[in-house]
């Protein structure tokens, strides 16, 4: 069998929207590629704007027309916002795609978000979140899920239970029980993303801790006042629909750690977490992309 492989180079922050519309209508969701020039052993990471390489792969099927009119559509509406390039294209028989290797990428102090299989050497005092490739929305690249990461990983995990709101790849909650926590509860509309989460914990050894569940808040499987943490990646939008549920999911002296907020919208945040009765401390900026704390008043 032979696959079409597409790619697109996006600038750092567009890696996000464009890696999901690929795992929408791609098999096995999409990759991204980082930029080389840096040494993660030193302590470096890729320069700030650099831009990444997103691809996904259709199988050259009946299939194939209608998954790429719908990538070509999304592709046009979001070149509104930023100017993108040709999307690249070529065939690739069926052993090249399977045996994929995609470079890891080094978050915070210890974390390494890794494709199995890597030859990236870990060190001895890392924690590893493996991803399979091909199921990459969600790996770190974006600003907002590396805040969330380096945030968490300045926290206290350690035997606390995690709600993970619009879960993606579950790299969050993965990420989470790595770290320490008891057991993390994760919750997409998306039911790739649900998917995703599922075969990605079990790659990382960690489904007996992990419940990956299709839906949004309120939930009749997600109990009010239950959880240590909230951590929710997600739109300006959403956070401010969900504002009062999050708040509400979380224990007296639980904290919230979100993002997916442009600078410009987060007044708009704000506001509404302070009118569910939340106290917003903490916040942090890449990019124009901002990442903050809440707690109950």
């Amino acid at each position: 069998m032979t696959w079409t492989e597409l790619s697109i180079e996006v600038p750092g922050e567009y890696a996000e929207p464009v890696s999901h519309l690929f795992s929408k209508h791609g098999e096995g969701a999409a990759v991204v590629e980082t930029p080389g020039g840096f040494n993660p052993d030193e302590g470096e990471s890729p320069p700030p704007n650099a831009a990444v390489v997103v691809k996904t792969y259709l199988p050259d099927d009946a299939t194939i027309s209608s998954r790429r009119t719908m990538i070509d559509v999304g592709l046009k509406l979001i070149a509104y916002l930023c100017p993108l390039p040709d999307l690249q294209v070529r065939t690739v028989l069926d052993e090249e795609w399977k045996n994929q290797r995609f470079e890891p990428v080094r978050i915070g102090r210890r974390l390494l978000i890794s494709p199995p299989g890597s030859e990236m050497l870990a060190a001895a005092e890392d924690i590893v979140i493996p991803l399979e490739p091909g199921l990459a929305f969600g790996t770190g690249h974006h600003p907002t899920t590396a805040m969330v990461l380096s945030a968490m990983e300045d926290a206290d995990l350690v035997d606390k239970t995690v709600l993970d709101a619009g879960c993606g790849s579950g790299i969050l909650s993965i990420a989470a029980v790595k770290l320490g926590a008891k057991h993390a509860v994760a919750f997409d509309v998306d039911e790739d993303a649900v998917r995703s989460t599922n075969q990605n914990s079990k790659i990382a050894g960690e489904s007996s801790k992990i419940k990956a569940i299709h839906g949004s808040l309120p939930n009749d499987q997600i109990q009010a006042s239950s959880f240590d943490f909230v951590l929710a990646n997600i739109s300006a939008n959403v956070l401010k629909l969900l504002s009062s549920e999050l708040l509400s999911s979380l224990r007296k002296d639980g904290v919230i750690i979100a993002s997916g907020v442009l600078e410009e919208r987060y007044a708009e945040v704000e506001s509404a977490f302070i009118a569910a009765g939340g106290d917003l401390f903490d916040k942090r900026t890449i990019e124009d992309w901002t990442c903050f704390k809440v707690r109950h008043v």
